[in-house]
Order: structure tokens, then C-alpha cells, then sequence
């Protein structure tokens, strides 16, 4: 039996989802910049975060909020993908957009001659 409070039961799926969320983002970020000693400045600079709030996203203690996951999904296309595999919307035969341009340039020095 049920206890007699307000609380709601929570969706398995939704828990899921929110526990891997935070380990997801960290993870995404660390993709993006590595072990760089500027990562937590420019996180900072891009979110508007304080540093505190940025070490708790890189190790996984928190994922960011609203207006701070639209600001690093802006500037990193790691964070973006991960949002949208979180949201089970990330097409998976989708080319990657920076590999395409790479290779249009590694094209381009090859027949121009510029090595």
C-alpha cells in the first residue's frame, strides 16, 4: 500500500535519464577541452556560471540548468549531440559537420598544391 502523502510516484525512465545526465554532460565537455587548465574560465565566460558551479558540471556532481545546457550546447557541438542522444532525437546517420569541412579542406590544399 501506498503511503497517504501528495509525493508522486516517479516515472523508472525519467530517473534513468536524470541520473546519467550529469555524467553524460561531464563527459561531453571533457571531449570538447580535454584536461585544458582554461576550461573552467571559459566555461564561466560562455554560461555566465560561477567557477564553483562549472567544477560541480565537470565532475559530475550537477548538470547545468536550462539557460547554462542552451549556452554550452551553442558553443560545443559535443554537448549539443549529447542533449539530443539524451533526448533519444540524435540521428545517428546524420554526417558530421566538422569532419565534412576538414575534408573539403584537406581537398582543397591537395589540389591547389599546398601541402
Amino acid at each position: 500500500m501506498l503511503p497517504k502523502t501528495s509525493k508522486k510516484l516517479r516515472d523508472q525512465q525519467q530517473e534513468k535519464i536524470g541520473a546519467e545526465y550529469p555524467l553524460a554532460i561531464a563527459m561531453a565537455l571533457k571531449k570538447d577541452f580535454g584536461d585544458s587548465r582554461r576550461m573552467i574560465k571559459t566555461l564561466e565566460r560562455w554560461t555566465g556560471a560561477s567557477g564553483r558551479t562549472v567544477q560541480n558540471w565537470l565532475s559530475a556532481v550537477r548538470g547545468p540548468s536550462g539557460p547554462h545546457l542552451l549556452a554550452l550546447a551553442k558553443h560545443s557541438p559535443s554537448v549539443h549531440f549529447t542533449c539530443l542522444a539524451l533526448a533519444e532525437r540524435a540521428d545517428p546517420t546524420a554526417r558530421n559537420v566538422d569532419t565534412a569541412i576538414a575534408l573539403i579542406r584537406e581537398a582543397m590544399a591537395l589540389l591547389s598544391g599546398d601541402e
